[in-house]
């Protein structure tokens, strides 16, 4: 398990039709870490300007994202995040987030699986 330099992990909840940008954008990065996405939904702030939405047990709207993961060194996370935003960015309301989080530890499971002492196989 690695806990020595700064790991962080990027969220980004992007529209799903923008995948293929984010995807490209974040190939062209050199050595890039790799990625997770996972199909999202919820609801943003509210429903239009000034207005706001009231939810009813009939009428549960929901807007279907897609949240993207990476797991990146820290002096690399402003730039990812950078890529995320330009290539996810159409100008219109609901363009998505991106966010950051520290990541306190990391492993592969392939590699520390193997040391475990504890396996019942």
């Amino acid at each position: 398990m690695t806990t020595d330099g700064e790991l962080i992990l990027v969220s980004a909840l992007i529209r799903p039709h923008m995948e293929g940008h984010v995807v490209r954008a974040l190939h062209d990065l050199p050595d890039f870490p790799g990625f997770t996405f996972s199909e999202v939904r919820g609801q943003g702030r509210g429903r239009g300007q000034g207005g706001a939405y009231v939810s009813s047990v009939t009428d549960l709207t929901y807007h279907h994202f897609l949240e993207l993961r990476v797991v990146c060194s820290s002096e690399r996370a402003s730039e990812i995040c950078s890529r995320i935003a330009a290539a996810a960015w159409t100008g219109r309301k609901g363009d998505g987030v991106v966010l950051t989080t520290p990541v306190h530890s990391f492993a592969r499971i392939r590699e520390i699986g193997r040391n475990s002492e504890n396996r019942d196989d």
